[in-house]
């Protein structure tokens, strides 16, 4: 009886896992994986990167609206008052809120609406008056101010304040605005 010994590992050939180009013949099915995967990636990359900004947008604008009303619910506030507190929020998105009241054509790029209740309701606009926003919620009763704060989601050239990252993939935030209300009771 013969006793045979186990074969080495680097003795052990198996033709299923060799090839007689070497590790060329996978090459190209990498290749042909990475071709199909890469646009997937960079859209969802994108797209991330997107709403990151979008995220930080609202973020801003939420707090410039809450603070604003706050502003204008203060005895002896005045429409300047409230616009230069709001501009100084909405800056940090490279946004400008021309403080003109009432808002004028060309006159930055955010529309501010404060509305004074009770019927009928009292309505100031500082800001540019080519964006269109209408307040949502409901109207301000007796005792309560009402700040909203409309912006376009991009410009023109689709940079600021949001860039328009996927519009070459067919998603595009051209012509979408962003409309923050606020109510608060006046002091």
């Amino acid at each position: 009886m013969q006793i045979s010994r186990p074969q080495s590992l680097s003795n052990c050939r198996n033709r299923r896992f060799t090839s007689k180009a070497g590790n060329g013949g996978r090459s190209g099915s990498v290749l042909l994986e990475f071709i199909l995967a890469f646009p997937i990636i960079l859209i969802i990359t994108l797209a991330v990167i997107q709403f990151g900004f979008f995220a930080l947008l609202q973020q801003t604008v939420t707090i410039a609206t809450i603070e604003g009303s706050r502003k204008a619910a203060q005895v002896g506030s005045t429409t300047n008052s409230v616009g230069n507190l709001i501009q100084q929020y909405v800056a940090l998105n490279s946004l400008n809120l021309v403080v003109t009241s009432p808002a004028t054509s060309g006159a930055g790029n955010v529309l501010v609406t404060i509305e004074t209740g009770p019927a009928p309701v009292t309505t100031v606009t500082i800001g540019n008056s080519d964006i269109p926003c209408t307040p949502v919620g409901p109207d301000p009763g007796t005792g309560e101010v009402k700040v909203t704060v409309c912006t376009n989601l991009t410009d023109t050239n689709g940079t600021s304040p949001i860039p328009n990252l996927l519009s070459s993939f067919g998603f595009t935030l051209s012509g979408k605005q962003l409309e923050i209300s606020a109510m608060t009771g006046l002091e």
